[in-house]
Order: structure tokens, then C-alpha cells, then sequence
């Protein structure tokens, strides 16, 4: 029996169109996608209600982004349950009536890793909807915002204002 040849295999060359002029009707330059962003802000002095452990709150960044608004959803979510007083309680709270796929949160309790997706979206206003029907589960006023909130200290100036995505709406 005689081996088989192996020969390579055949595929069709892709065109060669760099001599092709191209032109704004062909492809415009603002036709390259603009990646959405969005900045969240924390608002430290805020009223943590039952469920969130002041210290820790107070160790959070000030901002979550500028991020695609999957990232920021996630990370707000995450801090939310990481600042819990019980991880189990803030966590079940995310659980009711949210769902998605994609982007996860994790918990510890019962002796456990638990895990939770969360919609992976593209809009802003669908991050801020989320966290301000999350802030009302966990009773917490004012805890995020799509603008800088005041620095409570009388060392700090005026906070950098993130420009580009930024949102008109106020805290909740």
C-alpha cells in the first residue's frame, strides 16, 4: 500500500484591493464603531441602609469606569455584594428578578462560591436602571450616579468630571 500524498490545502486567495481607491462613499470614516462607555460614581456618604457595611463602601474607588456598560454593571454589582454585611442576603436580592448571560457576580457563604449572571448590555441607561432598582432592593439612597458626587473632605478640590459618555441624569 502506497502512502497517500498529503497535499495542501487549496484555498481561495483573498482579492487584492489596495489599488482600489476608496473613498467616503466607499467606506466613511466615521463608519469605524465607537465603543459606548460609561462612568458610575460612588457616593460614599451615602445612606447604606441595612445591607451594606459602611467601612467598606468607604474602600471602594470612587468611579467604576470608563468601561464598556457591561464592565461597570459588574463591577458595581460586585461591589455591592463584596460591601455586604451578609454576602447571601445582597446576593439573593441581585437574584430576584434579574437575569441575563455572559457577565458574572460571585458570592461567598454557606461554604460556598456561588455565582449569578447579569445581562450583558450595551446601553447606559439600561446600567443605571439596573442599579437604581438594585439601590431600592438594598435600601440605599444615592449610593451610585452617572455624575462626580462632592468630596466630603476640605482637602480635595473639585472632582474631574468624566466627559465623553457622560450622563444628564442624577444619583439614585
Amino acid at each position: 500500500m502506497t502512502p497517500l500524498a498529503i497535499s495542501p490545502p487549496r484555498s481561495t486567495p483573498e482579492p487584492d484591493i489596495s489599488s482600489i481607491p476608496q473613498d467616503a462613499a466607499t467606506i466613511p470614516n466615521s463608519a469605524a464603531p465607537q465603543a459606548v462607555t460609561v462612568c458610575i460614581y460612588v457616593n460614599k456618604q451615602a445612606n447604606m441602609g441595612p445591607y451594606l457595611e459602611r467601612k467598606k463602601v468607604q474602600q471602594l474607588p470612587d468611579h467604576f469606569g470608563p468601561e464598556r456598560p457591561s464592565m461597570v454593571l459588574q463591577q458595581a454589582v460586585q461591589a455591592c455584594i463584596d460591601c455586604a454585611h451578609q454576602q447571601k442576603t445582597v446576593f439573593s436580592l441581585v437574584k430576584q428578578g434579574y437575569g441575563g448571560e455572559m457577565v458574572s457576580v460571585s458570592a461567598s457563604f454557606d461554604g460556598k462560591q456561588h455565582l449569578l449572571s447579569l445581562p450583558v448590555v450595551n446601553s447606559i441607561g439600561y446600567v443605571l436602571r439596573f442599579l437604581k432598582k438594585l439601590c431600592r432592593s438594598l435600601l440605599c439612597d444615592n449610593l451610585f450616579s452617572n455624575q462626580p458626587f462632592p468630596q466630603y473632605s476640605s482637602t480635595s478640590g473639585n472632582p474631574t468630571q468624566y466627559e465623553n459618555g457622560r450622563l444628564e441624569s442624577g444619583g439614585f
